[in-house]
């Protein structure tokens, strides 16, 4: 049995927050997928926190204790190494579905096998999740992930022409990555999850040449898939319920910047 508003109610802060894991997280996205009005108080108070956060001052940590964490820090032992679930525990659940996803994809002889990335990217893209920062600026989306990635996060090549939604951090091979959500015409929706290439990766079954990079698209579960390894050390996978044509073309003449 699914879950209903009032169980979903009484733990909506949680899972804003991130302290919602396990099945009790698996049970709420879920129910936001069928529940509108439950989906939207939630994306309310994801954007109230997101704001918080945008204009609170980050107060600067005094030397000398900035100094004494450094000299502990460096006594320390070297730290045994965790598991991801340990050492991230807020996100993980998107990590943990597309794992379960894969498993499906070898068990059942219909669908065709994929990586574990593009099944995040899959999974992420149908569960709409709550955004960490709302607004249709895309410069804004991208300077929101300054200071909390290892990694600049690059905007499209024509902004001019890409309208955003929002983003969140999203957890990628046991890195943080950023998720981007674009509203496209037509009133389509597009994903685009940006992390650490740090091998190469199958990311489809068809490769098309796109600003002159090589650009790997697919389908499956009714959206189509692009991604790309980036000459800047990153990866770009883009999710949108559109066919590969219509993908192919924004991806190219916005985030390429290919007129």
């Amino acid at each position: 049995m699914g879950m209903n508003c009032t169980e979903a109610d009484a733990i909506m802060y949680a899972f804003v927050d991130g302290e919602l894991s396990g099945p009790d997280r698996t049970a709420y996205e879920a129910h936001l997928v069928s529940c509108d009005a439950c989906a939207r108080a939630t994306r309310l108070q994801s954007r109230f926190k997101a704001a918080l956060r945008g204009h609170l001052p980050r107060p600067e940590v005094p030397q000398g204790l900035r100094q004494r964490l450094h000299s502990a820090l460096e006594a320390e032992p070297p730290a045994r190494r965790q598991w991801p679930w340990q050492a991230y525990p807020r996100i993980f659940t998107l990590a943990i579905a597309a794992s379960a996803a894969v498993v499906l994809l070898v068990a059942s002889p219909r669908r065709s096998p994929s990586s574990p990335v593009l099944e995040q990217a899959l999974s992420t893209f149908h569960h709409d999740v709550p955004l960490d920062v709302l607004s249709q600026s895309c410069a804004a989306v991208t300077d929101w992930f300054r200071g909390k990635l290892d990694f600049t996060m690059p905007p499209p090549a024509g902004a001019d022409r890409a309208l955003c939604q929002g983003g969140r951090l999203v957890n990628v091979r046991e890195r943080f990555g950023a998720y981007v959500v674009y509203q496209v015409p037509a009133g389509h929706r597009l994903g685009l999850m940006v992390f650490p290439a740090d091998d190469d990766l199958a990311f489809g079954p068809r490769r098309r040449s796109l600003g002159g990079r090589d650009v790997y698209v697919g389908s499956s579960r009714g959206v189509s898939t692009a991604a790309y390894h980036g000459p800047d050390g990153l990866n770009y996978v883009f999710t949108a319920d559109l066919d590969e044509d219509a993908l192919a073309h924004w991806v190219e003449t916005v985030y390429l910047g290919r007129p």
